[in-house]
């Protein structure tokens, strides 16, 4: 319990929002040329923070990329998707 309040204030002292945090991630992403997946652990490692509590600070759109980058790396089976 106490770990989640402590992880939770480093959280929120550097990302107001789960916007801010996951246009930091994007940004990275491309600057770096690393996937979201390891960009998202390498930010816990750097932080020293438990990579379960980062969830909270992920959008609907990150947790979208990241899933298509997971099933593009067959660590997760493909969801169906309507062709684009």
């Amino acid at each position: 319990m106490i770990d989640d309040i402590n992880d939770s204030m480093v959280m929120t002292k550097r990302f107001r929002s789960p916007v801010e945090f996951s246009l930091y991630i994007e940004e990275r992403v491309q600057k770096e040329k690393i996937g979201y997946i390891d960009m998202i652990i390498d930010y816990c490692k750097n932080h020293d923070l438990d990579i379960e509590n980062v969830g909270k600070l992920i959008t609907k759109s990150l947790k979208e990329k990241i899933q298509i980058e997971a099933e593009e790396s067959n660590l997760m089976k493909p969801k169906g998707r309507l062709p684009l």
